[in-house]
């Protein structure tokens, strides 16, 4: 198994998410996704247990059966053992590397929110030192709007921060 995941293995449809699992878990994974039309990433993730389709009575199955169970002496078959490791490994990676781009973005966003507000900060400080121009030359609304944008900003930023040490607190809560 290739520990590699794509940075863009979110966007991959179809063949070359079928191309991917089969580099990362094996033919026979691949398989059994694209058998039941599971054509990506999040659709993989939201499955609850693709090994489920398995255990249905159904001639249709027989040959997907024959490649990724084991027929038992009583007539029933089990997934073999391989094909779930590989198939929960898949998904864990899967998992972590959705979460790991969420933060990406969530990072992005903030630093583009922190930036916005730095520059509304600089512009508030450079108003401020004209602070008797700005009253003569501005409408009382416009300038007092500007400050409340600001509060605002800091706040939600304020309130993420927070939000992010609480979760990571959690998270390492028993370490």
């Amino acid at each position: 198994m290739n520990s590699n995941v794509p940075s863009d293995v979110m966007e991959l449809e179809r063949d070359t998410f079928f191309d991917f699992v089969k580099q990362y878990s094996g033919e026979k994974v691949a398989n059994l996704l694209e058998f039941q039309d599971i054509t990506n990433v999040n659709c993989l993730l939201a499955c609850k247990d693709p090994l489920e389709i398995l255990l249905l009575d159904s001639d249709d199955l027989l040959e997907l059966k024959k490649a990724t169970c084991l027929k038992l002496n009583n007539n029933s078959s089990t997934v073999l053992p391989g094909v779930k490791c590989k198939l929960n490994l898949l998904k864990c990676v899967l998992t972590k590397k959705r979460n790991e781009l969420k933060r990406e973005s969530s990072k992005k966003s903030s630093n583009s929110l922190i930036t916005n507000i730095l520059s509304d900060n600089n512009s508030i400080s450079n108003n401020l030192n004209h602070f008797p121009d700005i009253l003569a030359a501005t409408p009382t609304n416009t300038f007092t709007s500007s400050i409340n944008n600001c509060v605002t900003a800091q706040e939600t930023i304020k309130r993420y921060l927070i939000d992010s040490l609480d979760d990571w607190c959690k998270k390492n809560e028993n370490n």
